[in-house]
């Protein structure tokens, strides 16, 4: 009887765990902002890269976050670098291809994505780089990746179940397990449209 207990309890704490990673919402509003609103010390990182393309600056508010994002062009890829308030930096991202995926890694997401939808098409793509700012920064000059950088895939999927159509955002660790799956939500107006 003891042994059917603990077996009960593992069950239910594997459940309430998994609910607790696949059940997760993500919102995020983007609002343009002039370069003199953006810390000094974000400003100083993207100065140091040399771009020669102009970089467009974005207040970004999620449900309980803020954060402040660069989003330019370089070397024929999107690019978005996220800094927290204060200038701090965050993470890096490289808009990629799906196509551009290796085979194997590419063979894994899709399961996981047949696994959660009855029709999937994926949206977006990108490679995320995390780490200190001077190893993202060397990452972003001359694409040097030290071994001290945590790359992840962030992955948006459009997912069709029985009922509904989804939008979810997948982060996938480097072995292609998923570290998160989240749903995007779009908050409602707050004032009556005529």
């Amino acid at each position: 009887m003891f042994r059917k207990i603990i077996i009960f309890m593992i069950f239910l704490m594997f459940g309430l765990c998994s609910n607790y990673l696949f059940a997760q919402q993500k919102y995020e509003k983007e609002s343009r902002i002039k370069p003199k609103d953006v810390p000094s010390k974000a400003m100083n990182f993207i100065d140091s890269i040399n771009l020669k393309n102009r970089v467009k600056w974005y207040l970004e508010e999620g449900l309980e976050t803020k954060s402040i994002e660069a989003k330019f062009k370089y070397n024929s890829k999107k690019y978005s670098v996220e800094f927290d308030t204060l200038g701090n930096i965050e993470d890096a991202e490289i808009e990629i291809k799906w196509d551009e995926m290796q085979t194997p890694f590419k063979d894994s997401i899709s399961s996981q994505l047949k696994k959660d939808c009855l029709k999937q098409k994926i949206v977006k793509v990108q490679i995320q780089y995390s780490g200190t700012s001077s190893e993202i920064l060397s990452k972003l000059r001359e694409n040097k990746t030290s071994g001290n950088l945590t790359i992840k895939y962030e992955v948006v999927v459009r997912c069709k179940s029985k009922d509904t159509v989804v939008l979810f955002e997948y982060l996938f660790n480097k072995k292609a397990q998923v570290l998160s799956r989240s749903e995007i939500i779009f908050k409602n107006s707050s004032h009556l449209e005529y």
